[in-house]
């Protein structure tokens, strides 16, 4: 397949990732931080442990963002970065812009989704 993406493109998308996964793994941080087992003087214990519970998940929905963005940057040293993993076409600039870790066309993506909301 034909790189639809330029040099410059690519560049920016790379700074979008690295950007994101700093920012998600900065988050984690405070995450885990966050999990810290409540103190026994610590009042409201209830409250403490689902504020802890929202923190796991999302941790969870973190450390799954951080697998797509590495899969991501993956993509780009090897060369197939920007097409869709499940048609091959190649994913637009204007879409990568805005998630840049996607791994789906729209139609795929759309489908998907319509697949998801059935179930």
């Amino acid at each position: 397949m034909e790189p639809t993406l330029t040099t410059a493109q690519l560049n920016e998308l790379r700074e979008l990732l690295l950007a994101r996964r700093a920012e998600l793994m900065a988050q984690m941080q405070q995450n885990r931080e966050n999990l810290a087992p409540p103190s026994e003087d610590e009042g409201a214990v209830l409250q403490r442990n689902v504020a802890r519970e929202v923190d796991q998940t999302l941790s969870d929905i973190d450390a799954a963002d951080l697998v797509r963005i590495d899969h991501a940057l993956a993509r780009m040293d090897e060369g197939g970065y920007g097409e869709c993993g499940e048609c091959g076409c190649a994913i637009p600039f204007e879409r990568l812009r805005i998630e840049p870790q996607t791994q789906h066309c729209v139609d795929c993506k759309s489908r998907w989704e319509s697949r998801q909301a059935a179930r």
